[in-house]
């Protein structure tokens, strides 16, 4: 199975999501990721969404049902290598003692922050591919993780292209 990233160009309106989320499940598609938000103009939304599929004919033909549904305006199979592809992580972990500085260490290395301090836990935030991400979190792991909450990935294309054009 291999990843691919969908940017989709649909109406701003209730039930969107859902449809298109719909057809995936109708068609037996499997979506790793879902992410959605308004774009510059308030009418619009954009959708990234990662699919794990078999081959490239199977992202063709969802591409293809996508592009039918006719609150959608716009689909565009990025290419990895040449988009921006981000998520954020909150995670939630032991910090006490001498392990506090060391987890410090990490977080400096990982540029990530630390955006909740108790005398018992840090709370971090770290953005970026999923890779960086998990090597972060599995860096962690040794301190005692408590809890972890992640978004879907957003993507957009590099240069001067845009979507909109």
């Amino acid at each position: 199975m291999r990843l691919y990233v969908l940017s989709v160009l649909v109406d701003n309106i209730p039930g969107v999501l859902t449809r298109v989320c719909g057809l995936f499940n109708r068609r037996g598609y499997n979506l790793e990721s879902v992410t959605a938000g308004v774009t510059e103009n308030d009418k619009i939304s954009r959708l990234t969404l990662i699919a794990s599929v078999k081959d490239e004919n199977e992202i063709d033909q969802i591409v293809k049902q996508i592009k039918k549904i006719e609150v959608v305006h716009k689909v565009v199979l990025l290419n990895r290598e040449n988009s921006v592809c981000r998520e954020i992580m909150l995670i939630k972990v032991n910090a006490e003692g001498v392990q506090r500085q060391e987890i410090l260490n990490t977080v400096s290395i990982f540029r990530a922050s630390v955006v909740d301090v108790t005398t018992k836990t840090f709370t971090i935030e770290i953005t970026g591919n999923s890779s960086k991400i998990e090597a972060f979190q599995k860096m962690l792991e040794p301190y005692g993780i408590i809890e972890v909450v992640s978004s879907g990935s957003i993507a957009i294309e590099r240069g001067q292209n845009s979507i909109l054009s």
